[in-house]
């Protein structure tokens, strides 16, 4: 009897705790549903970047719908001539916003409903990072939190940094995946780690870069000391396994650099790092860098909480022990975002590339958010009993930060509304790229042209005119080179019957075609974008790296179904 009432309290209990992580995930989903409300009732957060993200996704969706997988060239930018941008930017959100236009047939809704599925990310993704360490309670609180910081509401609604915000949802589960690898060793973790890692860096370079620092420091920080060894070579295949699954994005990017302008060519010195510390200028001159200081100041106010675990007794509550790693982290983001850094940037050219060191608020973000989640119970609960004006000071605190971010941040926010949004598109296509996707050859602004090609005194006939495919008729004449309204890049490769033709630049960039000698018989030239061995074989580690990853994933999954089952046969 005495078992029997044993198994039923035991049931209770299950049934209990089931009930209240049900509860805290509905509110946490909930909260981060709630965010995206503004933009389903005043329209779609608009900024410069919304152009340049549907410049780059209307023709990405083109591509996909004529089959091609993974598009190489930008064909209708810069009025026709076009860009290797598809080659420079990390795909993974440009399939979302695709699949979202794909499932709903309009571009405002599936972009709506992109939002909504990232922000629910985010919420879970810090859910599932808090929990690994703090109860359920914290977790949601975390949750929450994340979803309020001043800086991720920013990324939306103010500078639409859409790609950071996706890639925003996904660190949170790549730093719960570190936590448990650290902590149980199992090859399930590691794939799990290697998923997020790789959607991290096929979501957001920038970040994908930050992420990795903060990530290595999070990892060294969680190494259990007695299994240093093992958890290091896990951690490492983790990250292994991560650029594999992902190098079908990363190894033409990387191998193709040389071949951009980067921000070489008419620099810009609002992008450059030097000039992107947080606090670096407290004045309005530079705005980017004068509204960062007040994000930034407002994130803080959001995380006072989080300075009652500067108390020792605070500190045993909460088991700090578990949080020194998310501390570090703290700490480390917020100093690679202050001048005080700047050493650090010198020696690391890969830093630099991510233009603006205030990104690592994002970072700050996730850790600021988590360890304020770890406090809110001493403060709710008063386990400190500290007097009513300073809780009241913090509550306060967090109030005014709140309250800053839904009235300037999202209500001073621009938005467009279904029309206005869907006449955005219509603008935006065949506008010229980002200085930074420019081919080295190009001019910003190369010569108009009044047909796809010209050949002095000889016709042309167009046959066919793809983005990546190109066919035409040249009539017999005298002219020896073809010019074509298209950038040069070393990928396109012109033939006529089988046999190469050489190509070369013009002053401005266009593609020029050497023509063979032909003034009797019109000549066939056939013109084709080519991916270089280097790229198919990523395509293939790609493949191989994410199936290795399911299997290593499934298959643990299956072993542990294998011994829950003959357990229970056991007993039986």
């Amino acid at each position: 009897m005495s078992s029997e009432a044993a198994h039923f309290t035991a049931m209770k209990s299950s049934i209990t705790a089931s009930s209240s992580t049900r509860k805290c995930l509905t509110w946490a989903i909930l909260v981060s549903v709630i965010f995206i409300a503004p933009a389903l009732f005043f329209g779609i957060p608009s900024n410069k970047d919304l152009l340049n993200h549907f410049r780059f996704a209307l023709p990405f969706f083109d591509s996909l719908s004529s089959g091609q997988l993974y598009p190489g060239w930008l064909a209708e930018s810069n009025s026709g001539y076009g860009d290797p941008s598809f080659r420079f930017y990390p795909p993974a959100l440009y399939y979302l916003l695709s699949l979202g236009n794909a499932l709903t047939g309009n571009w405002y809704v599936g972009t709506l409903l992109t939002l909504a599925l990232l922000s629910t990310l985010s919420g879970l993704g810090m859910y599932f990072w808090t929990r690994s360490i703090l109860s359920e309670t914290c977790a949601m609180w975390a949750a929450i939190l994340y979803a309020l910081a001043p800086y991720h509401v920013n990324q939306l609604y103010q500078a639409f940094l859409l790609a950071e915000f996706a890639g925003a949802a996904v660190l949170p589960f790549a730093f719960g995946f570190v936590e448990r690898v650290c902590r149980r060793r199992r090859f399930q973790d590691v794939a799990g780690l290697a998923a997020t890692y790789a959607l991290l860096i096929l979501t957001h370079l920038p970040l994908a870069v930050m992420g990795s620092l903060a990530l290595a420091v999070y990892g060294l920080a969680c190494i259990n000391r007695q299994n240093w060894r093992k958890c290091l070579r896990l951690l490492c295949l983790a990250a292994l396994l991560g650029l594999a699954a992902s190098s079908i994005y990363w190894v033409r990017m990387v191998s193709e650099l040389k071949w951009i302008g980067i921000n070489n060519a008419n620099p810009n010195s609002s992008v450059d790092y030097k000039q992107n510390f947080v606090f670096s200028t407290l004045s309005p001159e530079n705005p980017t860098v004068w509204w960062v200081n007040i994000l930034t100041v407002i994130t803080i106010l959001l995380f006072v909480p989080a300075l009652a675990l500067c108390f020792r007794r605070a500190r045993d509550q909460v088991n700090f022990g578990k949080l020194i790693p998310v501390a570090i982290v703290t700490l480390m983001s917020f100093f690679m975002a202050l001048p005080l850094s700047r050493p650090l940037w010198r020696i690391l050219p890969v830093l630099q590339q991510t233009q603006f060191p205030w990104r690592w608020l994002a970072v700050f973000s996730m850790t600021g958010s988590l360890l304020t989640a770890a406090s809110i119970p001493l403060w709710l609960e008063n386990r400190m009993q500290w007097r009513r004006p300073v809780r009241l000071i913090v509550l306060g605190s967090m109030l005014v930060s709140v309250a800053f971010t839904l009235a300037h941040t999202v209500r001073e926010g621009e938005y467009r509304k279904p029309a206005q949004f869907h006449s955005d598109l219509q603008s935006v296509r065949g506008t010229p790229s980002v200085n930074y996707w420019i081919p080295v050859w190009a001019s910003r602004h190369p010569r108009e042209m009044k047909s796809e090609v010209e050949a002095g005194d000889r016709q042309v006939v167009v046959n066919k005119w793809q983005p990546e495919h190109r066919s035409f008729e040249i009539s017999p004449g005298n002219s020896s080179e073809l010019r074509l309204r298209t950038f040069y890049y070393p990928l396109w490769v012109a033939s006529n019957a089988g046999q190469a033709l050489s190509t070369r630049p013009d002053s401005d960039g266009a593609l020029l075609i050497s023509l063979p000698d032909s003034r009797t018989f019109p000549t066939s030239i056939d013109l084709d974008f080519r991916e270089p061995l280097r790229a198919r074989v990523a395509v293939g580690v790609s493949v191989f790296g994410w199936l290795f990853i399911g299997l290593m994933a499934f298959a643990h999954a299956a072993r542990r179904n294998n011994v829950t089952g003959l357990k229970v046969l056991s007993k039986t």
